[in-house]
């Protein structure tokens, strides 16, 4: 992958905004695209996302990305802790992600916002991952998460490539197109399911687990001919790489720093507020270094 930095893009030239996978690093873009939003900018008619992305792009077709953060913190201050210890009798471990990730989705997907979502202009393909047909769920679990730490410690791509040379899979799912706001919030809650905090899903007739361990930030199908006007919002800071830079004819923009916040922290402790904060700042500052813009006439 060529990587080329960017010194100025035209937020209104997107056609299509990724929001990549990342657990609570997902607030980091709910801020920057909130930001956004203030400015004047419109959503693009194409979305993609995967894992807490999906969720955070779905809250902006629904009840807003602010309403969505104050009920995840909500429910994050009303719980102690990651797993419940009375499973540990029958040698299990329950996290409480199970229903606490459910609920959250469910305060923005209902039966009313599922209608808001489905006469929205924007619409929202949620990725999610099969499982390979030779290793079955756990197998493919165990296959991901280890081409996971590959791609993570070693290879360090976005776009990780071993997970479909072992045979899993990505699908990509119109969130619109679901019967009803019960099966949408089924899909996004598969696509976040990452084992063990929450079990894999039934969607649309076959298994499917969290998207983001085929690749946490999917792309546009290349027969569609959108790469040049994509961009991908990253959760992942890779430092060796500019903060906006293009790659494949896509656009990729990263946060400026770490995201201050724990992936997996469901409890009080989660600073899923400062990740926010981060990205409603990131993306001030880029407007004020003219990095982004919204129209050839809107100044910085």
């Amino acid at each position: 992958m060529r990587i080329e930095a960017v010194e100025r893009l035209d937020l209104a030239d997107i056609q299509v905004l990724v929001f990549a996978g990342g657990g609570n690093r997902c607030w980091w873009q709910a801020g920057a695209v909130n930001h956004w939003l203030e400015r004047g900018w419109f959503l693009p008619t194409r979305l993609l996302g995967t894992s807490g992305g999906a969720a955070v792009a779905t809250s902006f077709l629904t009840t807003g990305a602010n309403a969505a953060l104050d009920t995840c913190q909500r429910l994050f201050a009303a719980n102690a802790r990651m797993f419940e210890w009375k499973h540990l009798l029958r040698l299990r471990v329950r996290f409480a992600h199970r229903h606490i990730y459910p609920q959250w989705v469910a305060s923005f997907l209902d039966t009313e916002h599922f209608e808001r979502l489905r006469e929205s202009s924007s619409r929202l393909s949620v990725a999610v991952t099969r499982p390979a047909k030779m290793l079955g769920l756990k197998g493919s679990v165990a296959a991901a998460t280890l081409a996971y730490l590959v791609d993570k410690f070693v290879a360090n791509r976005i776009h990780p490539r071993l997970p479909t040379l072992l045979g899993l899979r990505q699908d990509l799912l119109e969130l619109h197109a679901c019967a009803d706001a019960d099966e949408a919030q089924t899909l996004l809650v598969a696509a976040a399911a990452a084992q063990p905090f929450i079990p894999a899903r039934r969607v649309a007739g076959r298994i499917a687990f969290d998207g983001g361990y085929t690749d946490n930030a999917p792309i546009p199908p290349a027969q569609e001919g959108l790469h040049t006007h994509t961009l991908v919002l990253l959760t992942r800071r890779y430092r060796k790489l500019p903060t906006l830079f293009r790659a494949d004819n896509r656009y990729y923009w990263q946060p400026s720093r770490r995201i201050p916040v724990s992936m997996l922290d469901c409890t009080a402790r989660a600073t899923v507020r400062d990740a926010f904060a981060l990205g409603e700042s990131d993306a001030r500052d880029a407007f004020a270094r003219n990095e982004l813009c919204i129209g050839p006439s809107v100044s910085s």
